[in-house]
């Protein structure tokens, strides 16, 4: 089981527009996940993204896919943070690092 999280926080003029863009690629995201959870939390200003996969192959899959390649420039356009954990090991604080895992 390989387990994706990322915590993303939207630039303040930016988070309607992310918020848009993340309700619209939430469906087609879950077709590429054994389980995909979205949680703002309460004051609106954080995203925590967990998504899970059976095997590494069908996370670096999912993670070629059009939605997630979408989900990615979003984040890079629109977002002044982001931190991302695989396996409940920090990766990185860049977007970027989804194209080498």
């Amino acid at each position: 089981m390989k387990k994706l999280e990322m915590i993303v926080l939207p630039k303040p003029h930016n988070l309607k527009e992310f918020k848009q863009s993340l309700n619209s690629l939430r469906e087609n995201l879950q077709k590429h996940c054994s389980s995909l959870l979205i949680d703002e939390s309460k004051d609106g200003d954080e995203f925590i993204i967990s998504a899970q996969w059976d095997s590494t192959d069908n996370m670096r899959q999912a993670l070629k896919s059009e939605e997630f390649l979408i989900l990615s420039g979003a984040i890079r356009t629109l977002c002044e943070k982001t931190v991302i954990w695989l396996d409940d090991k920090q990766q990185s604080n860049h977007v970027s690092i989804l194209s080498e895992l």
